[in-house]
């Protein structure tokens, strides 16, 4: 009984839930996070040592850029059909 009414007081643990049905499995998901790290992970090993801090910062960020223009166009499972509503909620 006190394990439920603590989890009453986190408010945001299930904010998930505020959205709709057809998108919730995508944000409860860590699957895309997971998906990034690999990559990370195996475009670092291949490069065997960065010599500077500065020089890994800049590898990190062309990295970000290139994953984010590769998923721009990209639409996620269940987001097209809710677009206009998610769109409306978030104006």
């Amino acid at each position: 009984m006190n394990v439920i009414k603590d989890l009453l007081k986190m408010l945001n643990l299930l904010a998930f839930m505020d959205f709709p049905p057809a998108i919730r499995q995508s944000l409860y998901s860590t699957n895309l996070i997971e998906n990034f790290n690999k990559h990370l992970k195996r475009t670092t090993h291949h490069k065997e040592q960065f010599p500077t801090e500065d020089s890994l910062d800049r590898f990190l960020v062309s990295q970000f850029n290139v994953y984010n223009e590769k998923s721009l166009k990209r639409i996620h499972r269940g987001f097209k059909g809710l677009q206009d509503t998610l769109e409306a909620s978030f104006i």
